[in-house]
């Protein structure tokens, strides 16, 4: 077998390794770039009735007029499972002033999504997207990857979209300000 034979089964399989990384890689960026929306934004939160996660009640997205955080999550997003108790510390802190609204993502599991949320401490309302009917909803842009975030204001509009991960409350307090007025914190 000659030299170059024997390394092709290798290239093809770095090949197929390396784009796998740079497309998992392209769903949990650092930039701190928006997605790309099909519609200019404020919009209007689309008219979608989601139903409550565990139980919960469900909530009509366009019928949203209070500032919300709507946190898209699944039970297998690592990212997710980082970020979910400092936003449960920024519902605490900002409750009355900015709501919080976890999305249950496309996630089939939901065993472990309940678990997940027990897990992490949660307790601000959730839905579930199980068929991802947010995704491309106008106005709400293509969902690339997990975490998701999108902020809504108190005319019901949405405002802002972030895929940008964050390691403490400081950093997530920011990346909400540049959406939302934060007013006083408690």
């Amino acid at each position: 077998m000659s030299r170059t034979s024997r390394r092709t089964p290798l290239l093809r399989a770095a090949a197929v390794v390396t784009a796998a990384v740079l497309a998992l890689a392209g769903c949990t960026s650092d930039d701190p770039g928006s997605p790309q929306g099909p519609a200019a934004l404020p919009a209007p939160m689309p008219e979608l009735t989601l139903p409550g996660f565990a139980g919960a009640p469900s909530v009509d997205l366009g019928a949203i007029d209070t500032p919300t955080v709507v946190s898209l999550w699944a039970s297998w997003c690592n990212p997710c499972r980082k970020e979910m108790p400092l936003i449960e510390e920024f519902s605490q802190k900002y409750e009355g002033r900015v709501d919080v609204l976890g999305v249950n993502y496309q996630d089939a599991q939901s065993k472990a999504a309940e678990e997940f949320v027990e897990e992490t401490g949660a307790t601000y309302p959730m839905v579930v997207d199980l068929k991802g009917e947010l995704d491309g909803l106008d106005p709400v842009p293509r969902v690339p990857g997990l975490p998701f975030l999108a902020f809504v204001d108190a005319d019901g509009e949405l405002v802002g979209v972030e895929m940008q991960l964050f390691d403490d409350l400081a950093e997530f307090e920011e990346l909400v300000g540049r959406h939302l007025d934060l007013g006083e914190a408690s």
